[in-house]
């Protein structure tokens, strides 16, 4: 159980893959209900993500964040020093934080348990790098340029399908490998995950015409841990190896870090309400 929250605030990004004003409309309702109507409101991508001092202004001892995994990250690094707590809803492509938060279930049911203290207080695993932080994961080598060929994916743009894809099997076939400190094995990509007590890393496998195939599947379907890979280690922190810069991706948002950077286990500070 948790303590009972009675001035919500509401971010909702309507870029995101499954968000839209009659769903905003219908959590709107469903906070009324329970006698804590919506303190302040933030829209994206034309409003700004709140801060600590706009909420405090507001009273809101909630954020509800209806969007992907890539608005909660940015809305949690906004906010690491607030009090309150962040409840992130369902409304991007694949979710996968709110997954591990609530299951597979409707925004409404979500806040439905949340406001009626059918959850707890959380404090998940994170990967802290000077990058900023991951609460699904890092992708860390060059096959992180299929990125782009998911976005153009999403947008079904064809000529932009035609631009990205021979290099991302470029990429694939000859970018600079990397590679966790203390292996000789080299990979196109290492996938570090965050668990309670340390950090999963798994090498990309990309040794055939076959893996990069799937790889590129597992890219446009939109989950790239679903590729081919192999245990690398699992430790508290981990130092990824390379030749030069080497390309991120952190919670599906690109960045870079130099080779030789340290990647580690962190609580998050920034409470969560989880209701699975």
């Amino acid at each position: 159980m948790t303590d009972r929250f009675t001035r919500p605030a509401l971010l909702y990004n309507l870029r995101s893959g499954s968000s839209d004003d009659a769903i905003v409309e219908r959590l709107t309702q469903i906070c009324a209900g329970h006698g804590a109507p919506i303190a302040a409101t933030f829209a994206l991508p034309d409003g700004d993500i709140p801060t600590p001092e706009t909420l405090a202004a507001a009273g809101a001892d909630l954020l509800i964040v209806l969007g992907g995994d890539g608005t909660v990250n940015a809305a949690a690094a906004a906010l690491e020093t607030w009090a309150g707590a962040l409840l992130p809803l369902p409304g991007g492509t694949l979710n996968l934080f709110h997954k591990r938060l609530h299951g597979d279930r409707s925004p409404e049911d979500i806040l439905q348990d949340a406001l009626a203290g059918r959850a707890r207080r959380v404090h998940p695993p994170t990967i802290r790098c000077d990058a900023g932080r991951a609460y699904i994961g890092v992708i860390a080598g060059p096959t992180t340029a299929w990125a782009e060929v998911r976005e153009q994916f999403r947008q079904l743009s064809l000529s932009g399908l035609a631009e990205t894809i021979p290099g991302a099997i470029d990429a694939t076939l000859y970018g600079d490998g990397v590679r966790v400190r203390g292996s000789d094995d080299s990979f196109q990509a290492i996938n570090l995950t965050p668990q309670d007590d340390r950090i999963l890393a798994e090498g990309l496998i990309t040794d055939s015409a076959g893996s990069i195939l799937r790889h590129g599947i597992a890219w446009l379907a939109g989950d790239f841990r679903e590729g081919p890979s192999v245990d690398l280690s699992e430790q508290r922190a981990v130092v990824i190896e390379g030749k030069g810069a080497i390309g991120l991706l952190l919670d599906g948002e690109p960045a870079e870090l130099p080779s030789g950077a340290a990647y580690r286990l962190e609580a998050s500070p920034l409470a969560f309400i989880a209701t699975a």
